[in-house]
């Protein structure tokens, strides 16, 4: 039996400029739905899976839009507000496929903690933080810590995905930042980051002794993406890199959202979830490498997840 996995943060519209020449030379852009935590969540209904999603759209088309589309993938929108205006990605993609961005802000920062009903959140289920925007100033990022201190409190299952965006976070934000990633990481029983995210916060050259930091900081299975050449697990300071598998990238745009909702997704099946074995959860990331893979092969996150069939 699949338990629920509460994703909280970002709901937006990503404008993807699809002729290859970056934000700034483009000139055709597609509208797609986004959001790290809503890609998550949509990953995981995609494999069949059981997800909610915590946010906020703008009461305008386009949050109808994105209500629309995450009612569609049976992902369970009871606690999604539609206020305001949304907010947009503006996301580049160059020649060699890699993405460069821009925020137009819009009312996802205003989600508050009276739309979440804890009651539906039980001891079973898994709550993933992962968000572009939910270590800005303001009261999603509010919501984001009382929600922690309630995982904390009922010993629910904790995933963290940092997110770190520079066009997000500036320079005069980033100790900020990264002391807010800490504070989460401390209580994470897994967290995916890339090895860019791993230095920012360990400041460690060193995959291992960056990996070993975070588990000083109390993370239990700690992830980290390495693109073509897999995934660096280390379960209670056991290590390995989990191969990928050969694809031509068309977009990375959601590889990392859909191989953390193709991780949570699995984990939710155990009974345990917390004491998975080494070779069980190289497996459940072998599995995740490939859903991430495969969302690289074309434009738009959520449109090019796999669904189970499809990985199998």
């Amino acid at each position: 039996m699949n338990k629920n996995i509460f994703c909280i943060g970002e709901l937006l519209i990503d404008m993807v400029c699809v002729d290859n020449k970056g934000l700034k030379y483009g000139e055709k852009f597609e509208k797609k739905a986004g959001g790290a935590p809503a890609n998550v969540a949509a990953s995981i209904t995609k494999l069949e899976g059981n997800a909610y999603f915590l946010g906020q759209v703008g009461d305008d088309f386009f949050g109808k839009f994105l209500i629309g589309l995450l009612n569609d993938l049976n992902i369970n929108t009871e606690m999604a507000v539609e206020k305001g205006s949304t907010t947009m990605a503006l996301v580049g993609i160059d020649a060699d496929g890699e993405r460069n961005f821009d925020f137009l802000r819009g009312s996802d920062g205003e989600y508050s903690f009276d739309n979440v009903d804890t009651s539906k959140i039980t001891a079973t289920d898994i709550i993933h933080f992962g968000s572009a925007t939910g270590f800005l100033e303001g009261e999603l990022k509010k919501t984001y810590f009382k929600l922690l201190e309630y995982a904390k409190e009922n010993n629910i299952y904790v995933s963290f995905d940092p997110n770190y965006r520079d066009a997000l976070i500036k320079d005069d934000m980033l100790d900020q930042f990264i002391a807010d990633s800490k504070k989460f990481l401390k209580y994470s029983d897994f967290t995916k980051l890339s090895d860019e995210e791993l230095y920012l916060i360990t400041k460690e050259k060193d995959l291992t002794a960056g990996v070993n930091k975070l588990h000083e900081l109390g993370v239990g299975v700690v992830t980290i993406t390495l693109g073509a050449e897999g995934t660096y697990l280390s379960v209670k300071g056991e290590n390995a890199v989990i191969p990928s598998i050969k694809i031509k990238q068309v977009d990375s745009t959601g590889a990392g959202d859909s191989f953390v909702g193709a991780v949570l997704k699995q984990v939710s099946e155990f009974e345990d979830k917390k004491n998975i074995s080494m070779e069980q959860w190289k497996e459940i990331v072998a599995f995740a490498n490939k859903v991430g893979a495969i969302t690289c092969t074309n434009y738009g996150a959520i449109a090019s997840m796999p669904t189970l069939s499809e990985v199998q």
